[in-house]
């Protein structure tokens, strides 16, 4: 099967053009096949039509490990800076290509220097503990929790609770780790773009891991609609009195893309802001 974003943006972010790039998962089988068309991948499945997606709209694809693809369609993705990401078939990363970093790399040579310092460690926990505590008071703030749940420790806690409540503690944590998996997957993904390229991926056995970083403080972004979304879920299923179905992971993908215009406005702001602070410490 074949799946291509084209949810709407959200209502409240700003205009976009009708080029926003959107992802593309292929979670097709060993009759899938991706070619180059011009400027558009061409997937063929088994029998059916091929199906054209122009590289302008695609931010990235995740692509099952069946399918097969062409060179040229590969080369023509990372010529372009779009990461492919491999996935088997139990969901997890066989692979991925790391497409053409963009030019936006100051970030990244800042980092370097700033991490030469000594002190570098201790300033960089500090900055990350005061942006988890503004996320948390922000993310609290739009369900309406208490105001002495607004630390990350208990809004964690208060968050957890509620989607439980909404949608059982096996659903709760599950869609909490999909939506986090997903989130970790598009901050890799923004890395690139500012021109980490392969930094990324050497930063996770290392300190910072700002994949990692930037994915927990993305996720605070993501508790409002994941809990509203829950208990829309529940009134609808005692609305029409039948037993609340568990989520599935397609539709975590689903409201996680729907926000895509929002996410990737969240994560420029999130790089900026550090890049603002590396700025202040030099």
């Amino acid at each position: 099967m074949i799946v291509y974003t084209t949810a709407e943006p959200d209502r409240d972010a700003p205009a976009c053009p009708a080029t926003d790039a959107r992802s593309l998962y292929l979670a097709g089988t060993a009759d899938t096949r991706v070619a180059l068309d011009g400027p558009a991948l061409a997937v063929q499945q088994g029998e059916q039509a091929e199906q054209l997606f122009p590289l302008q709209r695609v931010a990235r694809v995740y692509s099952g490990a069946a399918v097969a693809w062409d060179t040229a369609a590969l080369l023509a993705c990372a010529e372009r800076g779009i990461g492919v990401v491999f996935v088997d078939a139990d969901g997890d990363i066989a692979a991925r290509l790391l497409g053409r970093p963009g030019a936006r790399d100051e970030l990244l040579h800042r980092l370097r220097e700033f991490l030469l310092l000594p002190q570098a460690p201790a300033r960089y926990r500090h900055w990350l503990d005061g942006m988890r505590r503004r996320l948390a008071w922000w993310a609290c703030m739009k369900l309406d929790a208490p105001d002495q749940q607004r630390d990350p420790r208990r809004a964690r806690l208060w968050l957890e609770q509620r989607a439980a409540a909404y949608a059982g503690a096996s659903a709760a944590e599950h869609t909490r780790q999909w939506l986090r998996t997903l989130a970790h997957q598009r901050a890799e993904s923004h890395l690139l773009d500012l021109g980490f390229g392969t930094a990324t991926e050497l930063g996770q056995a290392g300190e910072p891991n700002l994949a990692r970083d930037l994915a927990e403080l993305l996720n605070w972004y993501l508790q409002p609609p994941r809990l509203n979304w829950l208990r829309r879920r529940q009134a609808a299923a005692r609305q029409r009195g039948e037993p609340l179905r568990a989520p599935r992971h397609a539709d975590a993908v689903r409201l996680f893309e729907s926000r895509s215009v929002r996410v990737e406005a969240r994560l420029r702001d999130l790089s900026g802001s550090l890049h603002r602070w590396l700025i202040d410490q030099a």
